[in-house]
Order: C-alpha cells, then structure tokens, then sequence
C-alpha cells in the first residue's frame, strides 16, 4: 500500500507542522521564562522543543525527506521568490487597509529579505550547478562560544580578574572565528570600542561569544561580547565587548584575500553596514596594514 494519497499521509502532514509550530512556540516561550528569571521553566521549554524538532525530523522522513542538492535549492528558490512577491507585499497591503501600519512595514521588511534570501541560494545553486567553487561563507560559518573558569592565579588582590586575562580571551575568540571563516593565518591588526561593562570575579565562568560582521578584502572584523554567569545562583551579566580587526596573511606575513561574507538577517545587514562605516573611517584616517 502506498503512503501518497492515504489518511495516513495527511496524518503525518499534519502532525509535522503541529510539531514545528510547537517546537516554535516552546522556543519563544523559553526566551521570555528567561527573561523573567525561571531559568529551570526556560531549560524545559528549550529542552521540549529540542524533542518536538526531533519528532518532526521522524515525520519528515517518513513524508519523503529531503532530495538532492539541487533540487532543494530549486525549491528553496522558488519559495522565496514567492514570499518576496506575492505572500509578503500582499500581506502588507492587506495590513495597510485594515490600518496596521506596523505590520504592513515588517511585511515589507521581510519581503526584501526573503528577496535576499532568493539571491544567495541563486548564488549557491549556480556555483554547486557548474562545478565552480562556491567563496562566500555565512556568519553562522565561524561563529563561537568558549567558556573559562576564573581561577585565583587570573585576579588581582581583591579576587578581580585582570583586564589582561580578559582581552587575551577575547584575542583567542577573535582569531579563531578570523581562522575558520578565512582558512588562513589571522594577526590582530586592531582592537575597536573595547568596553569594560561590569567586573569579573574569582570563581565567575566566563563565556565568550564571537561573531563575524564585516570583511574587506583581507581583513575581517570580529564582534566579541563577554558575559559571566555565577555558578552558585545561575545569573548572568554583560562583562565586556569590543570589535576586533583581523588580517588573513600567508607563512610570509603577506596578507591574503578572505572569502566574502554571505549575510541572511536583518541583523547581519546592519552589523554589515556598521562594519563598512568603521572599515571607510580607518582607510580614511590612513591606518595601513588593516585596510586591505
């Protein structure tokens, strides 16, 4: 007996998309429980929707699963190109009757990024389609986390951690997200709107998140954002942040071309965007060696 046509089929369909709107749900939901504080309700939330993902993942195979390569950027395409021009601008002009202004500009909004969206897997099917090598590489790509216990050694007299200590976290964070988006050699060529927020103690755990944001044509800049969590009481804070300026180079010292940054968010556009203005204002006061 085949499944295409069954009620069996329509069974699964519906219950993916019950399962995918619930892992949503859930997600959301653990966000806002730790906003609020619930850190264990938050944990349950995030932990659920782990597993209603999973149960989708199942029901997802049983409906067909993926297909090849190609074909799911064909498809992908397809679907955005439609979001773009049909779902998103007739939603918005819909809101715009019905008075809701702020709705109509976020469907506007997400009809330019659901064109952008069409455009990189445009992009990625032609290079995958002819063979050609495909350069660009998303921010998700090299993005980091690292976590390190403050031990007595690290701080001062008074249990404070050495800004030192700190930077030299940071440095590492940046070299290695400069490392894994290039494939090459990083040097640290500059360190930008470094901000000490709040102390780290003795015993705090410190984590460290690291993101690219811009490159030119051998530089990159890396967002590093430090934060502490208490081990004893679970709370968290912002400790430090900075933007570090990172030069790919060969053996010689001689730097090296890095591939370009593929960018899908509104968030990544604008930190994008920020990062060519930092870029524009460096070349324009005469800094060499990290304006390549």
């Amino acid at each position: 007996m085949q499944l295409k046509g069954s009620n069996t089929e329509e069974k699964l369909r519906r219950a993916f998309v019950r399962e995918l709107h619930a892992r949503a749900n859930y997600t959301y939901f653990a966000d806002a429980a730790r906003q609020a504080g619930l850190e264990q309700v938050a944990d349950l939330f995030s932990a659920t929707a782990q597993n209603e993902a999973e149960h989708a993942a199942h029901e997802f195979t049983f409906l067909g699963g993926a297909g090849d390569t190609i074909s799911n950027l064909k498809l992908a395409i397809e679907r955005e190109y439609e979001e773009a021009t049909k779902l998103y601008p007739e939603a918005a002009q819909v809101a715009e009757e019905e008075g809701f202004k702020e709705i109509a500009e976020f469907f506007n909004r997400m009809s330019k990024v659901e064109a952008k969206h069409e455009k990189n897997f445009l992009e990625l099917l032609e290079a995958v389609d002819s063979g050609s090598t495909i350069k660009g590489r998303t921010v998700g790509h090299s993005t980091i986390e690292m976590a390190q216990l403050m031990l007595p050694h690290q701080t001062n007299p008074a249990g404070f951690v050495h800004g030192g200590e700190l930077m030299k976290l940071m440095d590492n964070a940046a070299g290695v997200v400069a490392a894994r988006h290039s494939r090459a050699n990083p040097v640290t060529a500059m360190v930008e709107d470094i901000n000490f927020l709040n102390p780290v103690r003795v015993g705090d755990l410190v984590l460290v998140h690291g993101k690219i944001t811009f490159v030119s044509r051998s530089s990159m800049e890396v967002k590093i954002d430090v934060e502490t969590e208490n081990l004893f009481t679970g709370q968290r804070q912002q400790a430090l942040s900075a933007y570090y300026v990172m030069v790919a180079v060969d053996l010689g010292g001689k730097p090296v071309e890095v591939p370009p940054l593929i960018v899908t968010t509104e968030e990544e556009e604008r930190f994008f965007a920020e990062g060519l203005t930092r870029y524009q204002a460096r070349k324009t006061k005469g800094n060499k060696g990290m304006n390549r």
